[in-house]
This record gives C-alpha cells, sequence and structure tokens, in this order.
C-alpha cells in the first residue's frame, strides 16, 4: 500500500457514495418523471447515470495515484485489491484509464442527439434503430479501447523508467517502486527506445482529448447558431436552450476538474516542472469527483427534473400544486412548430 494521504485515501469512497446517491435519484427522476417527448433522449439521460454508477465503482476498486518529477510522470495502483499484483494491477490501472475516454465518448454521443436533434431532424429515428444505437455504443466503446491500447502497449514501466522513480517514491510515500503496479511517460535524459514508446502513448491520448474538446465546442457552437435562427415556439426554444446549457455544463465539469489537471500532470516533465504528489490533489481527486458532480447539471438545468428534485428533498417548501409551462411533444426529438 502507497499511503499518499487523508484525503487521496478517502476522497474516491466519499464521492463514490455521493455518486451512487446522486445517480440513483437522476435515474429515478428519469423514469418516474419523464414525460413521452423525451422520446429515446430518455434513455441516453439514464445512460449517463449509470455510466457514472460504474464510473465510480472502477474509480473506488482502481485506487490511483500520480507523481510527476524529473523526467516522468506515472500513475500508479496505490492500494486496494490490486496494489500487490504488479502484472494484474497494470491491466486494472489500463481499465481505469480507458474509462477516462469513456467519459468522453458518451458526453460526444448527448451532443450528437442534441445537434441532430435539432439540426438535422429527419435523423432521429437512428436514436430508436438497434442497428445505429449498437454502431454508437461501439464507437463509444472503439474510443475507450483505443486509450486502453496506447496506455497498455506504449507507457507500461520497464526497470529504466522505475530507476527514474526510485528516489521520489522512497523519499514521499516510503515505497518500493518496483513492487507498484504503474503506468507513465518520459520525456528526456533516457534511452530513446522508452521516450518514443511512452511519449507515443502520451500523443495518442492528448489527441482523443482534443478531438473531444473540439468536437463538443463546434458541436454546442453550431446547435447555439441554429436555435437562434430557427423558427419554434418559445417553450420549444426554451427547451433546447435548457438542454444545450446542461450539455455545456456537463462538457466544462470533465474539462476544469478531470481534462486539464490531467493534461498539466502528464505534461509538466517536459517543461522541467516538478509537480511531485501534488498530482494527487490536483487530479485524482477531481476525477473521483467528476461522476458524482456529472448528473446535478441536468437535475438543475431541465425544468421538470429541478422541480422534481426539489419535491423529493423539499416536500415542505415546494408547493406540489404550482403550475409549470408545459413541454410540447417534439420539443425533445427535434420537431418543432410554428411560433
Amino acid at each position: 500500500m502507497v499511503y499518499i494521504g487523508f484525503l487521496h485515501l478517502w476522497s474516491p469512497i466519499v464521492f463514490g457514495i455521493l455518486s451512487y446517491f446522486s445517480n440513483t435519484i437522476f435515474i429515478y427522476i428519469i423514469l418516474r418523471k419523464t414525460r413521452s417527448s423525451f422520446g429515446a433522449y430518455k434513455y441516453m439521460l439514464m445512460s449517463f447515470g449509470i455510466f457514472d454508477i460504474m464510473y465510480s465503482t472502477v474509480d473506488m476498486v482502481v485506487a490511483m495515484g500520480s507523481h510527476s518529477e524529473g523526467n516522468t510522470f506515472c500513475v500508479f495502483v496505490s492500494h486496494g485489491p490490486f496494489a500487490h499484483d504488479i502484472e494484474l494491477g497494470f491491466k486494472a490501472l489500463c481499465v481505469r484509464c480507458m474509462f477516462f475516454s469513456l467519459s468522453y465518448g458518451v458526453l460526444e454521443v448527448h451532443f450528437i442527439y442534441r445537434y441532430i436533434a435539432l439540426c438535422r431532424p429527419k435523423w432521429i429515428f437512428i436514436f430508436s434503430e438497434p442497428k445505429w444505437i449498437t454502431v454508437m455504443a461501439l464507437g463509444v466503446f472503439g474510443q475507450g479501447i483505443v486509450w486502453f491500447c496506447s496506455v497498455y502497449f506504449c507507457m507500461w514501466s520497464d526497470d529504466e523508467m522505475r530507476s527514474y522513480l526510485e528516489v521520489p517514491f522512497r523519499r514521499d510515500y516510503n515505497a518500493d517502486v518496483h513492487k507498484i503496479p504503474i503506468l507513465g511517460s518520459t520525456y528526456w535524459g533516457a534511452s530513446t527506445k522508452l521516450i518514443v514508446r511512452t511519449s507515443a502513448g502520451i500523443v495518442i491520448i492528448s489527441i482523443i482529448s482534443c478531438w473531444t474538446i473540439f468536437f463538443c465546442i463546434w458541436t454546442g457552437y453550431t446547435i447555439f447558431k441554429t436555435l437562434n435562427t430557427a423558427d419554434m415556439s418559445k417553450n420549444t426554444k426554451k427547451m433546447h436552450r435548457n438542454l444545450l446549457k446542461a450539455l455545456a455544463i456537463q462538457t466544462f465539469i470533465p474539462f476544469a476538474i478531470s481534462y486539464v489537471p490531467c493534461v498539466v500532470a502528464w505534461s509538466v516533465p517536459i517543461i522541467h516542472v516538478d509537480t511531485k504528489s501534488l498530482n494527487n490533489f490536483t487530479a485524482v481527486i477531481a476525477v473521483a469527483a467528476f461522476p458524482f458532480i456529472d448528473p446535478l447539471a441536468i437535475m438543475l438545468f431541465l425544468p421538470d427534473y429541478r422541480n422534481s428534485l426539489f419535491r423529493i428533498f423539499l416536500p415542505c417548501f415546494f408547493n406540489p400544486t404550482r403550475t409549470y409551462p408545459e413541454t410540447t411533444a417534439g420539443e425533445v426529438s427535434g420537431r418543432t412548430t410554428n411560433t
């Protein structure tokens, strides 16, 4: 076991429990409170909640630490059932990293749905046909597999990489780096073979990350422009704007508390900056918080879900007889009504 600190040890567990709670409430509200006008989007929202629960489970089971110092960045299994088996722990670590990419894929599919619903409504049928649903699921899983393979085949640690981390791990964690499941990248001052192999893995995962951010920004901007010019009812336009806001928040959350800290962690050794064990608080803990915060964006930005949430937790203060503007059938599916 590598003891890093109280916050690092308990934050994945605490955030995992909170994630189970928030996503269970989220799924319950979707099942019980979503109108039929949501169509296939109802099940896509459920996929968010189910995936976040899986994400939290993997995060708790595969306890991950991170360290950047000298010429090397690494992530490692700090404690838990995979901490004492180097080979099995390495594979578990690769799966844990794969979920980072899968979270991108799930987000991309939701942006695709909103884009098609608003900008290409004649294609909306693909979200109700099993073959197209399978294609999209395979696309998300395929992106995760590419991430998995990039770390599994490129970023495995050899004796040379571990030698650069031996002193830091003894100093900061009182641990033997040769007994810890670990993967990472070495950028300079090492053998050409090690630098090329591990840097290739970093380049691949960086491309996936940059592509996801670019895709979400481009799609979101296109949706925003279409909303400004589309001929539709006020209720329909308001619903689309709320959904776009929710997606924007869902993009910002992983970008701010997951993508940026992780990119900084694996990039700073290139410019000779030592963040050392600070990565465990800026990246690892932040990543653990993501699946708990994620469903809150939708529940707070969609009026129907927000009202349902308040009815559950504030029944004494929320007036159940109050009425709210009803959305029209087709607001979410992409069919518009003239003003």
